[in-house]
């Protein structure tokens, strides 16, 4: 699961999305449909999703925390 984003866009802006700051739930790159994909926790009004798509993306830095089943599965 990607913990941290980066992302450079074409036109110069630079994006940093971060699991659980400011209701980041989720964060997915979905390559089938050419898009990074950010939820936010559920309001009253609905959530809040942001797509980013990969055309679009000049460069990508991102950050996947391993779970303690990896980590063992690495060191076996």
């Amino acid at each position: 699961m990607i913990e941290k984003i980066e992302v450079s866009m074409t036109n110069e802006n630079i994006h940093n999305f971060k699991k659980g700051e400011f209701g980041v739930e989720s964060i997915n790159i979905d390559e089938s449909r050419g898009f990074i994909e950010v939820v936010y926790s559920h309001h009253e009004i609905g959530t809040r999703y942001v797509l980013l798509p990969l055309q679009n993306v000049e460069k990508c830095d991102y950050l996947v925390k391993n779970s303690p089943k990896d980590i063992d599965i690495e060191e076996k």
